[in-house]
Order: C-alpha cells, then structure tokens, then sequence
C-alpha cells in the first residue's frame, strides 16, 4: 500500500529536480546547418562589408585591401597576411553560432585558423582569449593565449576536445555552437558536444575570426543571449 504522503513527496522531489536542471541549464537545440539568424538574434556579418568588424595583421600593417571577399553571402578570408578580422563590441553570455569551410588543399601545412572568444585589448597576434581551435584535424580544442590561463586542474595552454573527430571533410560545411556564459564555454561542432571549460578570469570579450596562412570562408555569424550556462 502507498503510503498517503507519497504524493506529495514526489510533487517535491520533481520540483526539486526541475529547479536544479534551471540552474544547472539544458541541453541546447542546435538547428542543421545552413543555420539562418533567429528572430531576435543579431547578425555579426552583415553579407556583404565589414562594418562592425577591425582587422589587425601582424606589426600593425595596414589591412590590404584584398585580404577578404564576400560573394552570396559568405567571407572568404584569404589567410594571409597572418591576424585576424574582431568584432568592435564586446559580448558576454551569449551564444555564438559561426559555419566555415576550408576551400583548398595547402602545397605546404595544414589548413589553420581559430574563433578567438573572450577576446580582450590591445590587438597583438596572440591576444588575451580563448581560441576556439579550427584547424583541420584538430577541430575542438580549447587554447589559452595572450596571458588568459585555463584554471586548475587544467593549467596547460591547450585543452583537448572531448572524443573522437566530428569535423567535415575539406570543402563541406562545419557548424560551431560555441556557449559563453558566466566564465565557462561550452562548444558544439555540428551538434555535437566537443569540449568544455570553466571559472575562465575574463566573461565578456571580443569575437575574432582568425588569419593563418590560409583561406577559409564562414558564413551564418550570428548570435544570441545566453540566460544560463549550456549543459552538455
């Protein structure tokens, strides 16, 4: 027999529960790519210049003026010279959704480049943020750079992705979910949890899509408020 409190108590213990999956937050539903802006959402690049975005290249050079191109709706970004394109606001707890591709196979190297999230002053080739690491093979991993450190127990510059590879072959299209909010991020590469830090010193930055030597192109940038950290 039941007894005559049962009820209640499972009415609490599902309270409890729910409470505690707010705080902890849910799981994100991550749309397939192409993935347009929202509604309500704000759109990083705008299709077809660079306002809202600063270039920097290496020593300070003036930007050429054909380091970049848009065709259709996507940046395609030459790689050279070595910098990067950032945004000119500065974002905290939001999440970032940003698409690329690589488009050609190097004679040389590996096709190298990075989202820098949490990005702070002064504009230097390696600057205060966190990279979210977009080179192929490599797809995932966290770096620290510019003097930002992962906290304990994780004090190396580099963070490794969580399992194996989800990164598409040259030419396809990749989706990153990147979650910033209240000091951790949490990222997604097509819709799959890949890796994730927290209690990071910075939790509002910049946005930089970096330039390494080689081409790359990204379309769909946008992003939108987070009101809780992203479970995973």
């Amino acid at each position: 027999m039941k007894s005559p409190h049962s009820a209640p108590r499972t009415l609490l213990f599902c309270a409890i529960a729910a409470i505690a999956s707010v705080a902890a937050g849910a799981p994100p539903v991550i749309q397939p790519i192409p993935w347009a802006a929202p509604a309500g959402s704000e759109t990083l690049w705008n299709g077809t210049d660079l306002t809202g975005w600063v270039p920097f290249f290496k020593g300070g050079i003036a930007a050429p003026a054909d380091f970049w191109n848009a065709k259709a709706g996507v940046l395609h970004l030459n790689g050279k010279p070595t910098g990067y394109l950032r945004t000119q606001k500065t974002y905290g707890d939001y999440h970032l959704h940003a698409e690329f591709r690589w488009v050609s196979t190097p004679a040389k190297g590996t096709n190298n480049s990075g989202i820098f999230v949490l990005q702070h002053p002064p504009d230097v080739v390696w600057p205060y943020s966190v990279q979210v690491q977009v080179k192929a093979g490599s797809c995932g991993d966290f770096i620290s750079q510019g003097g930002l450190l992962f906290p304990a127990p994780n004090p190396n510059p580099t963070m490794k992705r969580i399992g194996a590879s989800v990164e598409k072959a040259q030419g396809q299209w990749n989706g990153y979910d990147v979650y910033c909010y209240g000091g951790a991020i949490s990222l997604f590469i097509n819709g799959v949890y890949q890796n994730y830090v927290a209690n990071l010193p910075a939790q509002t930055g910049q946005i930089a899509l970096q330039m390494e030597g080689y081409p790359i192109e990204f379309r769909n940038l946008w992003l939108e408020a987070a009101t809780s950290p992203s479970a995973h």
